[in-house]
């Protein structure tokens, strides 16, 4: 059910702006799935939960595959401020000659002046149902790598909240 719900969502937005360029600036939610091969900018929109929903506010596909730890220059020189970029593709290790050497990656960085927390969850390539991932905290203006070493087809974004670390 969950796979039906993120597609729906997905497709939804996904066919809008396809028609209706304005479309991904009208939707706003908790949550929302992305394709394999998206790059995208969100912006928070505070909810009555104590958390953010949230709005596409630029995609475009993203077909590049890049060098895993050479990826600074695949984010905007100058970003806009109060925004998270993210980047959803393949990305590969030393030269990326042999199936091993390559992997999914969620690229992201938070524009944003505090740090931010948020869940997400993954479509396998194999698997007909969605499954929750770990994902680290966003801290303000830096830049973070979450990488799997199998093909996922879609990454769920949900439930962005404000972040403070707490000593155990």
């Amino acid at each position: 059910m969950k796979f039906f719900y993120y597609s729906l969502i997905f497709f939804s937005c996904f066919l809008s702006a396809k028609f209706n360029a304005q479309a991904p600036n009208d939707t706003i939610a908790n949550g929302m799935a992305f394709k394999l091969g998206s790059k995208l900018t969100l912006k928070l929109v505070k909810n009555t939960q104590n958390s953010f929903d949230y709005k596409v506010i630029k995609y475009s596909e993203f077909s590049e595959q890049f060098k895993i730890f050479e990826t600074e220059k695949l984010f905007d020189k100058s970003p806009e401020k109060e925004t998270i970029e993210v980047i959803f593709g393949i990305g590969y290790y030393r030269e990326g000659k042999e199936d091993k050497d390559y992997q999914t990656v969620m690229l992201s960085r938070n524009n944003y002046s505090f740090p931010l927390q948020f869940d997400a969850e993954i479509k396998i390539w194999n698997k007909e149902e969605f499954e929750k991932t770990s994902v680290t905290p966003l801290n303000p203006g830096t830049r973070h790598t979450e990488l799997w070493p199998y093909k996922i087809d879609f990454l769920a974004l949900i439930n962005f909240r404000n972040y403070s670390y707490q000593q155990k």
